[in-house]
Formats: structure tokens, sequence, C-alpha cells
């Protein structure tokens, strides 16, 4: 009897350790299985809307540090009231400006619930660089270096913003001048970063007095261009400043601000945002 008892006992607790084992894969797979953990989406195709249709306003200026007043340069963005607007040349902690967060203060004063800076370089005890004032929430931000030769570094900041449930790629970023090519390289680094984004906005000073080389861009529209020209630039009457979208944008109306906040003149658009 004890030896018939040695053998089934061990078969008892084996059995009973493999139910054991069975009922918790099962609740395991219940609680962890595909179909019942929705996937993260971040604007992916299968989150995005079907159908999207609605205006957006576009501006882009270059602030010079806010050497006319912050106050003036609020009042020509008011004045205009884009969706979202790109800045360049803005100072966040620098003594020339008072120390003052200029992103900041101008979202403030402009009443924009939203806004972002990207570094370019630092200045003194602060840093200068490129900046978005948005109505919109910036869902995500990231500053990404441009190769800038010998010259001042540069800067590209991206931003996502949804809009409508839509996802938007904004762009914002101030090009070399010192060098041509550099600037020209800038701008085809710039366009492969942009054939990976199916919407898109790019607001830029582009420090370029040849309009023509908005090409090495190769967005799909330009608000700026050599068929109409703004000029943006007061010094020089060039156009440097610019307004890029890709597919999926139609401009309803467009022009430049003569309000005298800076040594550029405000530019900006309204667009039909429309996905089929």
């Amino acid at each position: 009897m004890g030896e018939k008892g040695s053998v089934k006992e061990p078969v008892k607790k084996a059995y009973l350790i493999i139910g054991t084992l069975l009922v918790l894969l099962c609740l395991l797979s219940a609680c962890t299985g595909e179909a019942s953990v929705p996937e993260v989406s971040s604007g992916s195709e299968s989150a995005a809307p079907k159908s999207v249709s609605t205006d957006l306003a576009l501006a882009t200026l270059n602030i010079q540090h806010g050497a006319a007043g912050l106050e003036k340069i609020a009042e020509a963005i008011r004045a205009v009231s884009p969706d979202i607007i790109g800045l360049q040349e803005v100072d966040v902690d620098c003594g020339r400006s008072g120390n003052t967060d200029e992103p900041a203060e101008l979202a403030r004063m402009a009443g924009y619930p939203y806004y972002a800076f990207a570094k370019a370089i630092a200045l003194g005890s602060g840093e200068y660089g490129n900046a978005l004032l948005s109505r919109y929430p910036i869902e995500y931000f990231e500053v990404i270096p441009l190769e800038s030769g010998n010259g001042e570094e540069r800067s590209l900041g991206h931003a996502v913003v949804f809009v409508e449930g839509l996802k938007l790629d904004v762009f914002v970023t101030h090009l070399s001048f010192e060098n041509r090519s550099v600037r020209i390289e800038q701008m085809k680094t710039i366009a492969e970063i942009l054939k990976g984004c199916e919407y898109y906005v790019l607001l830029a000073d582009l420090n370029s007095f040849n309009i023509e080389d908005i090409r090495h861009l190769g967005g799909a529209y330009f608000v700026n261009s050599p068929d109409r020209r703004y000029a943006t630039f007061r010094r020089f009457d060039s156009s440097p400043d610019n307004i890029v979208v890709s597919n999926g944008f139609t401009e309803l109306s467009s022009g430049i601000s003569d309000a005298e906040c800076s040594d550029h003149r405000l530019l900006y658009a309204v667009f039909l945002l429309s996905k089929e």
C-alpha cells in the first residue's frame, strides 16, 4: 500500500499543478491578449478621421529678438489672429532682451494657450532660436539641429498638433545667411524630413534673397513664390520669409502686415485644410 500510495500522490500533485497553470494562462490571456488591448496611436492612419474640412490660419514673423517691444509684436499677431504662428530670432533669458522668456510672454500677451521654443544657440546667460505659438495643443515637440558649416548654428523645431483629429506636423526654422551653399543643403535636409509627413506646415525665415532657391525645399505650395512675391524684409524689400504647406491645403487668402514691430513684416495666410 505504501508503494502504491507513493506513486499516486505525485501524479495527483502534478495534475493539480498543471490545472493551476492552465487556469493562470487563461486568465493571463484574457488580460493581455491583443484583442483586449487597444493600440496606442499618435496619429496613425487607423486613428485618423475619414474626412476633414476646416479653415486654418497660419503666420510667420522674424521678431528681431523683440527689439521693437513685445507689446507691438503681440498687437501685430492679435490683429491677424493666426491659429499657429512661427517666430524667428527669439530670446529666452537673454540680457539684451531683459532676461525675458519671450515665447512665454508673447503667448500670454497675444492669447495663445500653447507654445514651444527651439534653441539654436546659447547667447550669454540665455538661449536664442525659434518658437511656435498655437491655439491647438502641442502633443509632441523636438529640436532638430541643422548642419550650419562655420556659421551660426541653426535648428528646426518640429511640433505635432491635431486639427479636428488630423495629425499635422508643424515646423519652424531660420536658415543660415552666411553661405548660400550651406543654406541650400539645409533646405534639402528639411525637404527630406517633409517627405515623411502626410500633412505639414513649415513656417520659416529662409534667409534667402533669391526666391528661386525655394525649389530646394520641394514643398507642395509656397505662399511667397516667384509668381507672387511678398516683400517681408523691410531693409532690402526682399522675400526671405515663407509659409510652406503640403497637399491638402487650399489658400483662401494671404498677405503681409505692415505693423512696425520688427525689421521683418508678418506674413500670413488662411487655408482650407481638407481630407476626403
